[in-house]
């Protein structure tokens, strides 16, 4: 049978192709013949419409924390509630008949099945680990030739990050080309176990190192990847130069590192990072440095992590430090109260965002001014325990702006929570069917001082109680899910992220686990 292509390789040449049929022989996905396929040559029309369907594909919309949208896009979900509630016109796609699959209707939650069960889960890894690029650290975490660490995805993937002698960064897979073994741990404990009789040692998971030797049987590798020694006894016909580490994709944007667990080629980095890198670049995280960084492993599957991440209807109940920095994101709050707070704060709002054409007005009394997370608490000069600024300004800003700012890729998988004076880089990685890595990585102006500067306690306070909040409500919505009283709920109006969120997973991603399984 013929080489199977990608998903997201015919994705992209079929996209947009409309109705013409073109007869492909069935080796090309190893299928009856009778389907279609892309002509050799696309028109322009066809070429913009294929490039579309790759952003669909790869770059899904992400909403930030509140409901916000990345980029510079701020639209207030709460207060298109309260409009709607008191009489404002809902947008008019709302009236489009909901999306049903495999019993599963548009706007609630998913089977408990899709949360739970272990048959699903490594689809789920295996086209998160093809689709998307996964933002890992910060290039100041690693400054000297030699430095390293290692990033962990899924079950097993293991990454090694590195700069080398030239000064680049570069990723390689955490696997000895000789009979598999890790060659760097995943703790920072480099004998195991504490013994002095034991001679086994093995490099942790972050140093400095010249090279990269397996505790097994001493395969050992350059900075390059390399393999530049191996004990005697191989094949004669054995050719080192065959042997080096395997590559992993990685760039870089910004000072910040990105890799891609794909096997065969990448997605698009640059279409992917679009709108991050831009966000990124205003702040000048290329000129930043890591000021403080905590796991946080969660006991919950990497959906239920995701959806949190993209809505506030619980930050009333569940956030109170968060939203008295972010009120605009306190979906409790009184239209009395907000209202008052609107006119104190209103010099930091964004000006009316202009309707798409042929769209219904979408909030009552014409365009107002759009708040949103981004616009801070009266008094409130960034996103700390009591608003007072926690670093100096970051590099690219010259002044305050009583504003955050909100970016992400993939659904939230990388986000950058924006203050004039520090960043919070958050990251989720799935890890198993019930465990998911969440990391916050505080970053600074590079020039500021530890100690004289800023304190990393303070910098991480208002991010780091927020998500031992979400690390309990996550993990014990998991818990509720396991029951077998468990249903289908319907979201709230403020919960567009998590239902985006599940309607790509049913639409996208359990398709693509039929097409990987079947013929």
């Amino acid at each position: 049978m013929g080489k199977k292509v990608s998903r997201r390789e015919f994705a992209r040449a079929t996209a947009a192709v409309g109705a013409a049929a073109v007869a492909v022989p069935g080796t090309l996905l190893g299928k009856t013949a009778g389907e279609t396929a892309p002509p050799t040559s696309l028109s322009p029309t066809a070429m913009k419409g294929a490039a579309a369907a790759k952003r669909r594909i790869l770059v899904p919309p992400g909403a930030g924390y509140g409901g916000e949208f990345a980029g510079d896009e701020y639209r207030d979900s709460i207060a298109l509630a309260h409009a709607q509630a008191a009489g404002g016109q809902a947008p008019a796609q709302r009236d489009a008949a909901p999306v049903v699959i495999r019993g599963w209707r548009e706007g609630t939650t998913i089977p408990a099945e899709y949360y739970v069960d272990d048959k699903h889960y490594p689809a789920d890894e295996r086209f998160m680990a093809e689709q998307f690029w996964f933002m890992v650290d910060h290039e100041s975490r690693i400054p000297k030739a030699g430095d390293y660490f290692v990033f962990e995805f899924g079950r097993g993937d293991s990454v090694i990050v590195l700069r080398d002698k030239a000064g680049a960064v570069k990723g390689y897979h955490n696997v000895c080309r000789h009979r598999g073994s890790r060659l760097c741990r995943h703790d920072d404990d480099p004998a195991v176990p504490k013994d002095p009789r034991i001679s086994v040692k093995q490099l942790g998971a972050s140093g400095n190192s010249p090279v990269f030797r397996c505790p097994y049987h001493a395969w050992t590798y350059d900075l390059d990847g390399k393999l530049i020694s191996a004990p005697n006894g191989m094949p004669g016909d054995f050719d080192m130069a065959q042997n080096g580490l395997h590559p992993c994709h990685l760039r870089t944007v910004e000072g910040l590192i990105f890799v891609s667990l794909a096997q065969g080629e990448p997605p698009d980095f640059d279409e992917f990072v679009k709108t991050f890198a831009a966000v990124a670049k205003d702040y000048g995280t290329a000129r930043m440095k890591v000021a403080h960084r905590i796991l946080y492993p969660t006991r919950a599957n990497w959906k239920l992590a995701l959806e949190n991440f993209q809505e506030c209807y619980h930050c009333g109940p569940a956030h109170k430090a968060l939203v008295t920095a972010h009120p605009f994101w306190d979906g409790q709050m009184a239209a009395e109260q907000r209202t008052r707070l609107e006119r104190q704060l209103e010099r930091y709002s964004l000006p009316p965002q202009a309707p798409a054409a042929g769209a219904q007005q979408g909030m009552a009394g014409g365009a107002p001014r759009r708040f949103g997370g981004g616009v801070l608490n009266v008094g409130f000069s960034t996103g700390s325990m009591d608003g007072k600024p926690v670093a100096p300004l970051n590099p690219a800003l010259k002044e305050s702006t009583h504003r955050s700012r909100i970016t992400n890729t993939g659904f939230m998988t990388s986000n950058l929570q924006c203050y004039d004076d520090y960043i919070a880089m958050v990251r989720f990685t799935p890890r198993d069917v019930m465990s998911t890595d969440a990391e916050i990585i505080w970053l600074v102006n590079g020039d500021a001082k530890e100690g004289r500067d800023y304190k990393p306690d303070n910098v991480a306070a208002l991010w780091h109680v927020t998500m031992l909040e979400d690390k309990w409500i996550v993990e014990n919505n998991h818990l509720g899910i396991l029951s077998g009283r468990y249903g289908a709920g319907r979201y709230a109006q403020t919960e567009g992220g998590p239902s985006r969120l599940v309607k790509w997973y049913m639409s996208e991603v359990l398709p693509a686990a039929d097409k990987s399984t079947s013929g």
